[in-house]
């Protein structure tokens, strides 16, 4: 059979025994892994939100609206801290009194006290913001730290609604309310586009070192890997390789993963996605000074090609790795990405069923 893309999906439903579209073949498990805050979780929540799987409950609504307050009150309290041991300390950087009032305000504030108080504190956190002492300190100094782990220029515009005791988080609030995973978080959807349908299951795997020993039981079930890389992370200096980056942690991790795959007797199809691809747009001035070596300047898509050639050089000769440069609070870019998974997946096991050895997309 030489299948054209819009035969791959029929000639599957045949392989399968499925003569109706309103039959649901197997389900397809995919696991994401990667390190910690390579963007897993919120991949996995668009995926939920994309194929309109049963809506977050009330509890889990409740628990991202919280993640996201509680962004403000760290976000806020990094950023003092950062103004506090600048040259000069507050005074010298908040000349405003004010806004300096404020600032020791919010320093010496519990979470507790901050979340009860939260109401009123509105519009005081909003003058801080948007002060202009805040704006040319924020201009001047490096927060990339405080923007990765409380995203505070986002939760900052979303205070008045995460203030409201009302309020329910809406799509963009939920895929950034960041919550570290333990073992595996599983989303089941059905994709209603292909015919026939296909019933997926994607298991969230926790990055943490302490979790990773638990991905090998997850790759037994799966047909396809994510790996996902956090690309704006390749300066940061890992908290648990010595001496090494994000980065350089995560290519070691994925030339580990890769290996144990492709020993595994059922072949696992593996995508490499090259994730934060937006952070990664604020950071290629220092992209270029990082590494030597680099020639491409600042454009995004060389430097994520260049990041790209130093996961596959460690595994030259191994079967075809797909990857794609990804952003997962992207909603349309994540299902452009996931649909070519499907024709991927789908592709890969009717090549090794012998039902088709020539397939142009």
């Amino acid at each position: 059979i030489n299948a054209e893309y819009g035969d791959l999906l029929e000639i599957y439903s045949l392989t399968m025994g499925c003569f109706s579209s309103k039959v649901i073949i197997e389900t397809l498990n995919v696991a994401v892994v990667g390190i910690a805050r390579s963007g897993k979780s919120t991949l996995t929540k668009q995926l939920k939100i994309i194929h309109q799987v049963e809506p977050f409950s009330t509890a889990e609504l409740e628990n991202f609206k919280e993640i996201l307050k509680y962004n403000v009150y760290s976000g806020l309290r990094s950023l003092v801290s950062l103004m506090e041991q600048s040259e000069g300390g507050l005074k010298q950087v908040l000349r405003n009194k004010e806004v300096k009032k404020i600032a020791e305000e919010i320093s010496k504030l519990s979470w507790d006290e901050f979340n009860m108080r939260l109401q009123s504190l509105v519009l005081t956190i909003s003058t801080f913001w948007d002060s202009k002492e805040v704006r040319l300190f924020i201009a001047e100094n490096n927060i990339e730290d405080i923007e990765r782990e409380s995203q505070i220029s986002y939760v900052i515009t979303r205070i008045a609604d995460l203030a409201n005791p009302e309020y329910i988080p809406n799509e963009a609030d939920t895929v950034r309310a960041r919550q570290r995973t333990t073992g595996a978080n599983i989303v089941n959807f059905t994709t209603p586009y292909t015919d026939p349908p296909i019933r997926w299951g994607v298991y969230d795997m926790g990055g943490q070192d302490s979790e990773r020993r638990k991905w090998v039981q997850a790759f037994k079930e799966a047909k396809a890997v994510i790996f996902c890389v956090a690309l704006d992370e390749f300066d940061k200096i890992s908290d648990t390789e010595s001496g090494k980056t994000f980065l350089d942690e995560s290519i070691t991790l994925f030339t580990e993963v890769v290996q144990h795959l492709q020993s595994m007797p059922e072949p696992v199809t593996i995508f490499l996605f090259l994730n934060k691809v937006d952070l990664l747009q604020f950071k290629l001035a220092k992209f270029t000074r990082f590494f030597k070596k680099y020639s491409g300047g600042k454009s995004i898509t060389k430097a994520s090609e260049y990041i790209r050639e130093r996961f596959l050089k460690k595994i030259e000769g191994s079967s075809k790795i797909y990857c794609y440069e990804t952003c997962a609070i992207d909603k349309a870019r994540i299902k452009n990405v996931f649909e070519k998974l499907i024709t991927t997946v789908i592709e890969t096991r009717l090549k090794k069923s012998g039902l088709i050895y020539n397939q142009t997309v």
